[in-house]
Order: C-alpha cells, then sequence, then structure tokens
C-alpha cells in the first residue's frame, strides 16, 4: 500500500527545495516571482501547499485568490496554479491530494469557483472538475502574419491610429479597454487598479504598446489623445490584444505592428494567446491547424453552485429582458449540491432555493458547472444524455437563460515573472 502524503502550507525554509521541485515545469518560476507574490494584493501565506513524504517535499500547489468575471458577473474565486510532483513521485496520488486540499481551503475561505489550466485534465476529472475548453496558444512566423492581415486589411472609417510604448500613468486607460473586452467572458481576473498595478510590478512582460487617437501628449488625464488599444507581450509570447469595441478590426491592426516590431527585431517565430474564440489565430495560424498536441485544458470547479446561481440572477434577468421576453419564466436545476430553480419577471431574476417547478434539469455536478459558466449547450447535452429534461420547454429555457460564452482565462495574470 502507497503511503499517503502530508499536505500543508509551505514554510519560510522551504524555498530552494521548492525551486527545484518547480523547475521542472515548462514555465519555471524564480526566486524574484517567490517575492512579487508576496506583494499580491491578497497574499496569504498559507496558499501555498506542499505535499511531504516522510519529511521531504515530493510536490507543490499555489491557490491565487482574485475576483472572476462570468459573463459580466464578478463573483469570488481562485486560480490553481503550478501544481507539480517530483516524477519519481507520480502516480500515487499526491497531486490529487493537493487539489482536495485546496479545494477545501477554498470552500472555507467563501470561494464560488475556482480555475485551472493544466496538461492532466483527466486528474482533474476524476476529482469532479469540469473541462471547459483549450488554453489556445498558436506560434506562427511573422513575415506570414503580417502579408495575410495586409492582404485581407479592410479600410477603417474615422480618426486615425497611432501606437506607442505605453506610460505608466496610461494604466487607468489600459484597465478601461481590458474590462470593455473582458465582461463578454468567462474566466478572466476582474482587475481593479490595485491588483494591475501589482501585476504591472511583478514584470512579467518586456513590452506594452498602446494605440491612440488625437494629439499624442504627455499628459496625466486622456484631454488631448484618447487609448483605445493595448497589446502586452513577453518576448516571442503575445499575451493580451484588446482594443475599444468603438473601433473594429484595430485589433488585426494592433498585432500587425507587433509584427513588424518582431520582423525588425529578427524574431522568427510570435505565440499568440487569447481566448479559443479569438478571430486572430486563424490570423496567426493561416492554413495550419489551431490545435496542438501541447495544448493544456481549462478546468474549472464551481465550489458554491447556489451562491454562484444567485450572482449570474441579475444578469440572467437582464438577458431576458433584453430579448423581449415579457412573460415568467422559471427553470428548475437538480444536480448535487444545487436543487433549486431561477424565475425571472418583471426584469427581476429570483433563486428558489428547494424548488425545481415543472420544468427542470437533472444534471451532474460537472454538466451544471458547464451551464453556469456559459459552457454548455442545452440542447447537445441532452442528446449525448449528459443532462436529463423533465420538459422540452426546460432545454429551450436553459439555452435561453444561460447561452454560450467564450472562455478566456489571460496568460498575463498566471505567467511567472
Amino acid at each position: 500500500m502507497l503511503e499517503a502524503c502530508q499536505v500543508a502550507p509551505a514554510r519560510a525554509g522551504d524555498q530552494s527545495e521548492l525551486l527545484h521541485l518547480l523547475a521542472g515545469l515548462p514555465a519555471a518560476p524564480t526566486r524574484a516571482e517567490f517575492h512579487a507574490a508576496v506583494d499580491h494584493p491578497e497574499h496569504d501565506s498559507a496558499n501555498r501547499l506542499v505535499a511531504r513524504l516522510g519529511g521531504r517535499i515530493v510536490g507543490h500547489l499555489e491557490i491565487v485568490p482574485r475576483d472572476v468575471l462570468v459573463g459580466g458577473t464578478t463573483v469570488r474565486g481562485a486560480v490553481l496554479d503550478r501544481l507539480a510532483v517530483l516524477p519519481e513521485c507520480r502516480g500515487a496520488g499526491h497531486g490529487q491530494r493537493l487539489v482536495q486540499e485546496a479545494e477545501e481551503r477554498l470552500r472555507r475561505s467563501q470561494a464560488v469557483v475556482a480555475f485551472s489550466r493544466t496538461r492532466i485534465a483527466a486528474s482533474y476529472h476524476e476529482l469532479g472538475w469540469s473541462v471547459l475548453g483549450r488554453d489556445a496558444a498558436t506560434p506562427g512566423r511573422p513575415t506570414e502574419i503580417l502579408a495575410r492581415l495586409l492582404e485581407e486589411q479592410q479600410p477603417r472609417d474615422g480618426e486615425s491610429v497611432t501606437m506607442r510604448q505605453w506610460r505608466h500613468v496610461e494604466l487607468p486607460a489600459i484597465l478601461r479597454i481590458y474590462r470593455q473586452n473582458a465582461l463578454r467572458y468567462t474566466g478572466p481576473a476582474d482587475r481593479d487598479e490595485t491588483y494591475a498595478r501589482w501585476l504591472v510590478s511583478r514584470g512579467a512582460f518586456d513590452s506594452i504598446i498602446v494605440a491612440l487617437v488625437g494629439q499624442d501628449r504627455y499628459e496625466l488625464k486622456e484631454s488631448s489623445a484618447r487609448i483605445v488599444g493595448y497589446c502586452v507581450q513577453s518576448g516571442t509570447r503575445v499575451l493580451e490584444i484588446a482594443a475599444d469595441p468603438e473601433f473594429p478590426g484595430l485589433d488585426r491592426e494592433i498585432l500587425a505592428r507587433v509584427c513588424a516590431e518582431a520582423i525588425e527585431n529578427d524574431r522568427q517565430e510570435i505565440t499568440y494567446e487569447s481566448s479559443a474564440a479569438d478571430a486572430l489565430h486563424a490570423a496567426v495560424a493561416g492554413d495550419t491547424s489551431l490545435v496542438h498536441a501541447g495544448d493544456r485544458m481549462i478546468v474549472a470547479k464551481v465550489l458554491r453552485p447556489l451562491d454562484l446561481l444567485t450572482a449570474l440572477a441579475p444578469l440572467v434577468a437582464a438577458r431576458v429582458a433584453a430579448d423581449g421576453v415579457r412573460e415568467m419564466l422559471e427553470l428548475g436545476l437538480d444536480a448535487p449540491g444545487l436543487r433549486a430553480s431561477i424565475v425571472v419577471a418583471d426584469g427581476t431574476g429570483v433563486v428558489q432555493p428547494g424548488r425545481v417547478g415543472r420544468s427542470y434539469l437533472t444534471l451532474s455536478a460537472e454538466e451544471l458547472a458547464r451551464l453556469l459558466l456559459g459552457q454548455c449547450d442545452p440542447a447537445e447535452a441532452a442528446a449525448a444524455g449528459r443532462l436529463e429534461a423533465s420538459t422540452q420547454v426546460a432545454v429551450k429555457l436553459a439555452g435561453q437563460l444561460f447561452p454560450r460564452t467564450p472562455l478566456w482565462c489571460p496568460l498575463w495574470d498566471d505567467l511567472p515573472a
């Protein structure tokens, strides 16, 4: 019988042993990264867990608390990052023991949902985590990408845009652009200025390019020039490109600028990392496949489903009102950890615990997570037997109240410094 490991928070003297353990990760942290973590706005030394076997550290997992956006609603959440187990100790369940301990700590902290990006999604699935989608990273040659962008370029009406390196006083404007884009996704961190300043201070980037309209002067406020887009890069990795929705096609212009600079600096390849739903992946990939063997998956677990449903209720009601639906709607959900219905009437969404009503869905905890996080097609799930509907109306209601939402967990938040 295999000996069970003991999981507990890391101690101050564990740093060297942990750096040795984590050196095997594709993106290993440095000592500077350990020090930067202490400055995180929500730093708690107990969030770095280690698994010990006979006094020796054999595994590591970091809990990163953060507020997360789910289709425009902010919920309390966390990311599980840098799960690592010594090669000679793998297969004994130490990694799963670390994840289970992290889950318990998150439940006690009132976290609603947890995310992780991983290449061992099957191991997480065994613990009840839902596989949501790919963490898309698309490599391409700058010369070929630029040629495609210029060939497909459409004239854009309106003010001309200039681009340059950012200034620190422009962080609020970058945050504004980020939020304009992040609200339509599931998974991004809800960055405020304090968090964003920590994100910048840890140095996990080489360059931030801003796109602006108007006369460019050095100002503390956007009075003569307005920032309408930005790009964050780390080496050859393009971590984020975002543009003001009022400037369609600007994201392609920013990518073209990135490619031009890469060519100037003799970089033979760049990698674009964003939501799998981002159309820029196709511009980078060209005729090559968008799916790669080494792609990581994004997994999630809803720790407090009733709290998540309650948080989503106002958003669901606003969505129904925008569709012009005036009659009362009720959908019940019957799953492990949740038996409740959501009722939408007169522009208000109310959750009624303990009641499912006439039209309800019976589904697993994993499928419930996908539904609430906007990653489930109810009709497809019903056809595949992943959920059961009491009426045909229930499937239609589920698609109406919880439509598919693009998934994006920005890498900049988690990239080692």
